[in-house]
């Protein structure tokens, strides 16, 4: 033990230690120098915006930005264009490394298909609520005279009928025929759509046995349905009730003010 101590304060050993040390240092700054080079260390690229971009334009959109794209999702959006990019993962201006994937959800350009519901016999607030539980749409309400008030008695596409059960395309416009008593002076209540967006309105008249009549649009409106309630003609609210399958005329603005002042003077009334 005492000659292994001796060794120890020895040059030899302090000039083999050296040399030891040396090379272990050299060999490891190698390695991180090799394996910096293997995976591209270092080397990244801001992730670019693809949302909104059209499907066809992707491979031009990524050619000189380092970057890679897959789709791995579709999903149906009426209100977005078909073929279009919704979200992306990783999100953009993240740093990644060169060539990395980003996968991208688009917006699918077939509606998927469903199977028709069936509406016949039900009330009216319930078809509208399966039609729009089921991703279709609230068309025309016709109304006729039959025993059965407030019943659907037709459920139909572009003016035919369609069975329950039959293939349809999510977001179909779904006409409805419904029963309003024999002699068809079944009465409802004139119900208050104001201060609403015309589809909600829309929807809300036809489950309560009311049509739409005239529509008096701002001149600046581009989207109908988004467009809010400011006026409607009769008024709603209190003991009104009119003959179910009644029209109602409805103003629509996208202007705020108009449904402030319109709710002022609806108090002041």
């Amino acid at each position: 033990m005492k000659d292994f101590l001796r060794f120890l304060r020895t040059k030899t050993f302090f000039v083999h230690f050296s040399l030891a040390s040396i090379s272990a240092l050299l060999i490891l700054w190698i390695a991180f120098k090799m394996m910096g080079i293997y995976t591209d260390h270092g080397d990244i690229v801001t992730v670019p915006d693809f949302v909104g971009k059209n499907i066809s334009s992707l491979d031009n959109f990524v050619e000189d930005k380092n970057i890679n794209y897959r789709i791995i999702d579709s999903i149906y959006s009426p209100e977005e264009k078909p073929g279009v990019v919704l979200s992306q993962d990783p999100e953009k201006d993240e740093s990644v490394k060169k060539n990395r994937t980003i996968y991208l959800y688009v917006t699918s350009v077939l509606p998927p298909q469903i199977t028709m519901p069936k509406l016949v016999d039900r009330s009216l607030r319930q078809a509208t609520a399966m039609i729009e539980s089921y991703g279709l749409k609230v068309g025309k309400t016709k109304f006729v005279a039959d025993p059965c008030s407030n019943c659907i008695l037709k459920q139909q596409v572009d003016g035919k009928d369609i069975e329950p059960g039959t293939p349809i395309k999510k977001g179909t416009v779904i006409n409805l025929v419904v029963g309003k008593g024999s002699n068809g002076s079944e009465q409802v209540a004139v119900i208050n759509v104001t201060g609403i967006t015309y589809c909600q309105a829309k929807s809300k008249l036809s489950a309560n046995g009311l049509s739409i009549g005239a529509l008096i649009l701002d001149a600046a409106i581009k989207d109908t349905c988004s467009a809010f309630v400011y006026r409607q003609s009769p008024k709603g609210g209190g003991d009104a009730t009119v003959t179910m399958g009644s029209s109602i005329d409805l103003y629509i603005t996208t202007d705020k003010s108009k449904l402030e002042s319109n709710s002022t003077l609806d108090g002041d009334e």
